[in-house]
């Protein structure tokens, strides 16, 4: 297992001058970004790929082979996106959606039968029509087990849909294939433009959260993955201008501590 953070400049001068250590840097596939973290330590790519909205057949998959070799990324990512005509209650729906989810993930592995493959789970935002099917736990357990597709689990984005939904945690993440974690992902949330968002710094109640996803891990619940990433800070518009300085100090050694690859014993 391997902490990883968002690459940013906040976190290339704390690199720089040693006063944080992270085992990757978590790269979007922009080469300029993935040249400039390649000099400070190992990096892997985090695609914006996403299945169910028909595109995947139009991927570049000798541009995704190349950029995966080039970083040595470890698996392929993708979103799962819901199909926003379908109605989230109605079981025909529910299993049209899950035919989709498994078209176009069979058509990534087709591609790329030699790459392994994980697939994230979205949070519920009344901004996207589709995200409530798509945050469906029940649908992406079934949709990933019929493909062999291992799970990216972004805890932030189950906390945002267990709200959405009024579920337990505990139940919405029961009903996930927690046997097949790849990758986790951590961040922070907090109130934003009147909506409950994440990619923001940890504050206590993101810690208590944070904390029950490693006793998972540790209890083998869950199983190890491969790469734990804090989605703090980052590059562009999106997320440079919510990277300070001082929360990836506080926060990077106390994670790095958690999930680093020293932390926890392989339980594989």
């Amino acid at each position: 297992m391997q902490f990883a953070v968002n690459y940013s400049l906040p976190l290339e001068k704390l690199l720089r001058t040693g006063k944080v250590e992270v085992d990757l840097l978590k790269c979007p596939d922009w080469q300029g970004v993935i040249h400039a973290a390649q000099r400070l330590r190992p990096v892997y790519v985090h695609f914006e790929i996403a299945v169910g909205n028909g595109k995947v057949p139009t991927l570049d998959y000798d541009v995704l082979r190349a950029m995966l070799t080039q970083t040595h990324t470890p698996h392929l990512n993708c979103h799962l996106v819901g199909n926003s005509t379908l109605d989230p209650e109605s079981r025909n729906d529910q299993l049209k959606q899950i035919r989709e989810w498994v078209e176009e993930l069979t058509v990534i592995r087709n591609n790329l039968p030699d790459v392994p493959l994980v697939a994230e789970n979205l949070p519920i935002t009344p901004l996207e029509k589709g995200s409530r099917i798509g945050a469906d736990a029940n649908l992406i357990r079934e949709a990933l087990l019929a493909t062999e597709t291992d799970l990216l689990f972004d805890l932030s984005h189950a906390r945002i849909s267990c709200g959405a939904m009024e579920y337990k945690l505990t139940d919405y993440v029961s009903q996930l294939p927690m046997h097949h974690l790849r990758e986790l992902h951590l961040t922070g949330l907090r109130g934003y433009h009147g909506l409950i968002t994440d990619h923001f710094e940890l504050s206590d109640t993101d810690w208590q959260a944070t904390r029950w996803a490693q006793q998972q891990i540790l209890s083998g619940e869950w199983r190890q993955p491969e790469i734990v990433a804090l989605e703090y800070g980052g590059v562009g518009d999106v997320f440079g201008w919510r990277t300070q300085s001082e929360a990836l100090l506080a926060q990077v050694p106390r994670l790095q501590a958690m999930f680093g690859k020293h932390a926890i014993p392989s339980n594989n």
